[in-house]
């Protein structure tokens, strides 16, 4: 139940994410580097980096491992 309860909780904080903000949390909960997404994506690494700002205060979350826990609570990875 608590269970249910934290992947509710994910996939609702996911959805307050715009497209470009859900690419690149997609491609970090991957694995990928920001020079890596900037150059997958076509943009600056400092836009990478300044998305990822937006994505970690929209989440509540301070580091990649948190995003990954999410990820993982919505069964994306």
């Amino acid at each position: 139940m608590i269970k249910e309860i934290k992947k509710s909780n994910s996939i609702e904080l996911l959805t307050t994410l715009a497209s470009r903000e859900r690419e690149v949390f997609d491609l970090i909960v991957s694995g990928q580097r920001t020079k890596e997404i900037s150059g997958q994506l076509n943009i600056k690494p400092n836009t990478v980096s300044t998305i990822k700002k937006v994505i970690f205060r929209k989440l509540k979350v301070s580091t990649n491992i948190e995003l990954f826990k999410i990820a993982q609570e919505c069964e994306l990875v």
